[in-house]
């Protein structure tokens, strides 16, 4: 399976943050700041949504994905939510994609979310010691490339333990019509 590593992570983490920062201060001019900070985390949120989905090797539900997100953004903009309730929308529609497209099991997608929430932390830590939105959005990013560190990345695609029987209706059929036709060719 196709990973993100955590190069393309970190070069993501650079370029959300110079945009965050070219943003930040062009959006103000025709928005309000609360709107300019939850158009910017929008525009992060797709981003990196946009950046995770081109890494996963399944191309189900890309279409969803976007939609979904489109609606979380709209219906959180003209329900006049708070910022928080933006950034946590935001995260949780990232956790999801990620423990979706990316995670094996349900242990694995409670790391991530662990991993989500210290991310989220250190951006908060990082706007609250610089009060730069720059610094907090390297800092949430940079620590979101560690994802790729969580055990057992690899997906949906990991075969069963030899425990667990591996049912194919088709092969079965298959070997029950070969049987049958060695068995009339015989008589």
């Amino acid at each position: 399976m196709k990973t993100p590593s955590i190069f393309k992570s970190i070069v993501f983490a650079i370029l959300a943050s110079l945009g965050a920062g070219i943003f930040g201060k062009l959006l103000p001019i025709f928005f309000s700041p609360a709107t300019s900070s939850a158009l910017i985390i929008a525009g992060l949120s797709l981003a990196y949504l946009i950046f995770l989905l081109r890494q996963a090797e399944t191309r189900r539900g890309r279409v969803m994905v976007v939609a979904l997100w489109l609606s979380l953004s709209i219906g959180g903009w003209l329900l006049d939510s708070s910022l928080i309730t933006h950034i946590l929308l935001q995260l949780s529609l990232i956790w999801i994609v990620r423990s979706l497209y990316f995670h094996a099991s349900v242990l694995i997608a409670l790391f991530d979310l662990i991993l989500i929430t210290m991310a989220a932390s250190a951006g908060l830590w990082a706007v609250i010691q610089t009060d730069s939105f720059i610094a907090a959005v390297w800092c949430f990013f940079l620590a979101q490339s560690l994802f790729v560190a969580i055990p057992e990345l690899s997906g949906r695609d990991t075969p069963l333990p030899d425990s667990i029987p591996v049912v194919d209706h088709f092969q079965s059929a298959h070997r029950v019509a070969l049987e049958a036709v060695r068995k009339l060719s015989i008589n």
